[in-house]
């Protein structure tokens, strides 16, 4: 049986080279009125609450909506602190892309913010990096399977059973 698997080389790649550097990211202590309008033209899923620079939890557009819906509080009042759901897990810059999957593959997550001695220096996303792999082919290989590792699991799941052409 012959299974695509990421070339090793990229497996080793560190996350600076493929994170997203536009972070998606608001004050604590910014409310919900500004949130939205701060994020509805450029809404990437999680949005990153950041303090003085340093990543302190995650929510996205649903759990506003949650707030809008269950919150007694004015609509004004709610800061973002309130709204944090769930805390930023994340990855070093110099930590590989190898790594980065097994972390994604343990919370079942497809985002990771990326840091930097504790400040936010982008974020990696599963689809990024299908997005990136659809312009850089070159670097899926077909293998025996024997020899797949956590990357190829991560391109099977990300391309399923079809597969880019490799030229």
């Amino acid at each position: 049986m012959v299974n695509r698997i990421l070339d090793p080389e990229f497996c080793q790649l560190p996350c600076r080279v493929l994170m997203d550097k536009t972070v998606p990211t608001v004050d604590i202590y910014q409310n919900l009125i500004e949130v939205v309008n701060d994020v509805r033209d450029n809404y990437h899923g999680d949005i990153i609450a950041i303090d003085d620079g340093n990543p302190i939890g995650s929510f996205n557009m649903f759990d506003v909506l949650k707030w809008l819906a269950e919150s007694d509080l004015p609509r004004e009042e709610i800061k973002v602190e309130d709204m944090i759901c769930t805390p930023v897990i994340t990855v070093n810059t110099d930590n590989t892309i190898e790594e980065a999957f097994d972390i994604m593959a343990k919370f079942n997550i497809n985002s990771l913010a990326v840091t930097e001695k504790g400040q936010l220096k982008g974020y990696i996303t599963d689809k990024g990096v299908k997005e990136w792999m659809s312009m850089y082919p070159h670097y899926l290989r077909y293998v025996q399977a024997s020899r797949q590792s956590k990357c190829s699991e991560l391109i099977e799941e990300l391309f399923g059973s079809g597969s880019p052409s490799i030229k």
